[in-house]
C-alpha cells in the first residue's frame, strides 16, 4: 500500500468519529507508520487528503459518466458509495473550511459535466452552457450532501430521478 493511502486510511478511520474541522495532521500521522514529513510531501493540509480521498471514488463512481456509464447508473453507483461511507462522508461534508470537501466535490463535478458534454458534441463555452453546467454542479453536489447529511431518507433511485428531472434543460438534452 502506498503512502498516500495508508494517511487516507488513517483519515477515514478519524472521520468515523469527528468532524474534519476537528482533525489534526498529527493525528491523522499518528495513525500509521509515516513521518508527519510524509504526510506534507503528499498532501498540503488534511482538506487536501480528503479531496484525494474522496477523488478515488469519485473517479470509477459519477466520474465514469466520461466513459460511458449512464448518468443515472453513475449516480446510483456514487450513492452507493455514499451510503456505504455515511459516517465518513457525513463528518467530511460538515467541514465549514473554505477548503474542505464541498467544494472540491462542485468542482470535480463541473469538470465531470464539461468532459462529458465535449464528448456528447455540446459547446460547452457559451454563457449559458457555462452557466447551466455551474448550476447542475453546485445543485446536484448541495442536494446529494442535503440527502447525505439528513440521513438518507429519500430514496436513491428517487434522487436519481428528481436530479435528473431538474437539470437544466441545456444539459438534459445531452444526457442519454
Amino acid at each position: 500500500m502506498n503512502s498516500k493511502q495508508i494517511l487516507a486510511d488513517s483519515l477515514e478511520k478519524l472521520l468515523m468519529k469527528k468532524n474534519l474541522d476537528n482533525i489534526q495532521v498529527s493525528e491523522i500521522v499518528a495513525g500509521t507508520s509515516l513521518s508527519r514529513k510524509t504526510f506534507y510531501r503528499h498532501f498540503k493540509d488534511k482538506y487536501d487528503l480528503a479531496n484525494w480521498y474522496f477523488a478515488q471514488f469519485y473517479e470509477v463512481t459519477f466520474g465514469c459518466i466520461t466513459e460511458g456509464l449512464t448518468w443515472e447508473d453513475a449516480l446510483l453507483c456514487y450513492l452507493n458509495i455514499c451510503q456505504e461511507k455515511y459516517c465518513v462522508l457525513k463528518n467530511a461534508y460538515a467541514s465549514r473550511d473554505i477548503n474542505g470537501l464541498r467544494g472540491y466535490d462542485i468542482a470535480v463535478t463541473k469538470k465531470t459535466y464539461e468532459k462529458y458534454l465535449i464528448i456528447k458534441g455540446a459547446d460547452i463555452n457559451t454563457e449559458t452552457m457555462r452557466f447551466a453546467i455551474d448550476i447542475a454542479a453546485r445543485g446536484g453536489t448541495d442536494m446529494v450532501i442535503e440527502w447525505l447529511l439528513n440521513g438518507m431518507k429519500m430514496e436513491k433511485s428517487k434522487l436519481v430521478c428528481l436530479l435528473k428531472q431538474t437539470l437544466p434543460n441545456d444539459i438534459l438534452k445531452y444526457i442519454d
